[in-house]
């Protein structure tokens, strides 16, 4: 996987659902479980390509759900033991693809990590461990729940044979380009189609800069809190689904300084009156102001186009207009924007101007 952004440490489209049971080792659990529609604009050229903002929103299925017997930090790992014996040495280290865990603790649900390392028992009396990428303090303790879920992938998403319909071609600068964000670092990816007068590599999902059969990348993972670009280079529009798991309770997205370019795993949707992304405190969501130059922005695309939003906070001389959401260029009160919708399979672009990094507590569905 690439590099992420890290948890800060609390010490420092539609969609269609049905109920359905999904597997765990050791307890049955269940997720509501269907399919997000996502459209690419089209009207772009090679030249000048069109951007749409997607993002999976569904999740894997839950691998594994249990419960923490120790938990351990250093300075930028966490260890979790658990009772028993529930899976193999090296089941979620990577080997199978790459996975995360969430802590689902009642008091503060929702900080996900990736795993870098899996232990299992010697015997069914020792504990098994897992270690993740993060420090988790303070998001987890003895005796609150795990869950670990496999990260959904390029081909997950996009299709194995590039089912979604994206421009292909056997150089990338030809294809439609699918950028996935780290913060304001792209990584971006193609899918190669050989030329009919050529043999290599084979046709699939590769990296923009690979060299003869290198970079491979349909495993490449999706975190959820990434936003996918997708840059289209030709004039139609095409739409495509992608199905998995509802992911319910609060999730923690890590937003630093500068850009960022966002997913959601809210399945039902959320406006930016709703978002929890503004929390009055600087230290911990978005800073405001009476001017939307010096706030923290965020813009929405759709197929039609972009808006800008930001969160007005009148300053003491003035009370006119309400605190609250705004396009960027309101003028006197129009422009109120507390219902805009941040839809389900959908990414946006926040612009942090300042103050430090935090945790995004996303609110998800807790049932349908």
């Amino acid at each position: 996987m690439n590099s992420r952004p890290h948890l800060v440490s609390v010490l420092a489209a539609g969609i269609s659902c049905l109920a359905s049971p999904l597997f765990a080792a050791t307890e049955a659990t269940t997720d509501p479980v269907g399919f997000v529609t996502h459209t690419v604009a089209g009207g772009g050229s090679v030249a000048s390509p069109r951007l749409s903002l997607i993002s999976p929103t569904l999740t894997r299925p839950i691998e594994w759900q249990g419960v923490i017997k120790t938990i351990t930090t250093t300075s930028t790992t966490t260890t979790i033991t658990v009772q028993g014996n529930p899976w193999a040495n090296n089941q979620f280290s990577g080997a199978n693809g790459s996975y995360f865990v969430e802590l689902a603790p009642a008091s503060n649900p929702g900080a996900i990590s990736d795993i870098t390392a899996t232990a299992a028992g010697t015997s069914p009396t020792t504990d098994s461990s897992i270690t993740t990428s993060d420090n988790l303090t303070g998001f987890g303790a003895i005796g609150d729940t795990i869950k670990i879920r496999k990260h959904v992938t390029i081909a997950d998403l996009f299709g194995a044979n590039n089912s979604a319909g994206l421009l292909s071609s056997d150089e990338a600068g030809n294809a439609d380009e699918v950028l996935i964000y780290d913060g304001a670092q792209p990584a971006s990816y193609f899918y190669y189609k050989v030329s009919p007068t050529g043999s290599d590599p084979s046709d699939g999902w590769y990296d923009s800069g690979f060299l003869l059969g290198s970079g491979l990348a349909a495993q490449v993972a999706i975190s959820p809190h990434q936003g996918v670009v997708i840059k289209r280079k030709v004039g139609g529009q095409v739409s495509f689904t992608s199905s998995g798991a509802v992911k319910t309770g609060n999730t923690l997205l890590p937003v630093v300084n500068g850009l960022n370019v966002l997913g959601t795993v809210s399945a039902k949707g959320i406006t930016l009156g709703t978002s929890g992304l503004f929390t009055d405190n600087p230290a911990t969501g978005l800073k405001s102001s009476d001017e939307a130059g010096t706030a923290d922005e965020l813009t929405i695309y759709t197929p039609t186009g972009q808006a800008s939003y930001f969160y007005y906070k009148a300053s003491p001389s003035t009370n006119t207009p309400g605190d609250g959401w705004y396009d960027s260029g309101f003028l006197l009160g129009d422009g109120v924007a507390a219902n805009v919708a941040i839809a389900p399979g959908s990414s946006f672009v926040l612009s942090r101007k300042g103050g430090p990094a935090f945790n995004w507590a996303l609110p998800s569905p807790t049932s349908f």
